[in-house]
């Protein structure tokens, strides 16, 4: 028999347990009810207790039991993924509450991806700490896609990356950097001595670091190559995202050039850690921008970079 949504809901709020999600999002992410257990600190047959009255209240099966362990069913994603979202904002929560008994005026959770963090946070979250020296700041750094729904679920008050597809709702997208694509190189590159104009062939010919396939330069990489009518070179280095001081680490060495986006590239340029190749960028991005909800902590810190102080040119 169907049973209502809102009586589904009323069955969780007052017989549901925040053990209950931890050993959801456990089991999912694990895969295993056994070691999902052992995470949250119960026994297996408690946990296997646990998993029945939150599949009975439901009147679903979450999870499917197989040779290797356990799976979700389609309801087990959506509960899980529920349960990752809460536990996250109850993280957020108590990390808050705690910094605030430690005597900090207030807290502010960042999301940012490496170009946002390594750029647009390097130059201009110093100085708004310095403006608001009890404010406790945490910073989350990976992709966008990872973020999003810690932005979504209230996890994070703002997320620096690129436009997405959808903003969920309740939340806005506000442009802040445009962006494009930079060919650097370390002190020494022979591409960097005075009077050097280099064409997109000689600059194509020279040994590089290639960005990984999942991030967003390297289609502009790619095509660089391809109207260059080259075959790169590579230097054999692959991360999905290499620190940057291993990444200036790397052309130093084996004078390899690179390829990164203006918003990460300025903050290390302007303290000489690498230079501009004098050739034209080889393509634009999508702007760095601020996923906020109207009012917050998130919401103070967009409203001060648009008036602070501006990094340096």
């Amino acid at each position: 028999m169907d049973v209502a949504p809102a009586t589904l809901l009323a069955r969780l709020l007052a017989k549901g347990r925040l053990r209950h999600l931890q050993l959801l999002a456990g089991i999912a992410d694990l895969g295993s009810i056994q070691q999902a257990a052992s995470h949250a600190g119960m026994s297996q047959p408690a946990a296997t207790h646990a998993l029945a009255d939150i599949e009975g209240l439901l009147g679903v099966r979450l999870f499917e039991r197989h040779a290797r362990g356990m799976r979700t069913t389609r309801s087990g994603q959506l509960m899980a993924e529920c349960a990752r979202g809460m536990l996250t904002t109850l993280r957020a929560s108590t990390d808050s509450v705690a910094a605030l008994r430690q005597g900090a005026t207030g807290y502010l959770r960042l999301g940012a991806i490496p170009a946002a963090s390594g750029g647009l946070l390097a130059e201009r979250l110093p100085a708004y700490m310095n403006a608001r020296p009890g404010l406790q700041v945490e910073i989350v750094e990976g992709s966008r896609e990872h973020l999003l729904p810690q932005a979504a679920n209230g996890g994070l008050d703002m997320l620096l990356c690129r436009q997405p597809d959808a903003v969920p709702a309740g939340l806005e997208f506000v442009p802040l950097q445009q962006d494009e694509a930079l060919i650097v190189a370390a002190a020494g590159h022979p591409l960097l001595e005075p009077g050097c104009s280099p064409t997109a062939a000689q600059a194509a010919s020279q040994l590089w670091i290639e960005p990984r396939p999942e991030l967003a330069i390297h289609a502009v990489f790619k095509a660089f190559f391809e109207r260059a009518g080259v075959v790169p070179r590579l230097c054999r280095l692959a991360s999905a995202a290499p620190p940057m001081p291993l990444l200036i680490a790397v052309m130093q060495a084996q004078q390899a050039l690179a390829m990164v986006p203006r918003t990460l590239a300025g903050w290390y340029m302007q303290r000489g850690h690498f230079q501009r190749v004098d050739i034209a960028s080889p393509g634009a991005f999508l702007p760095i921008g601020a996923i906020v909800r109207d009012s917050g902590p998130g919401r103070d810190f967009l409203d001060w970079l648009g008036t602070g102080p501006s990094p340096s040119p």
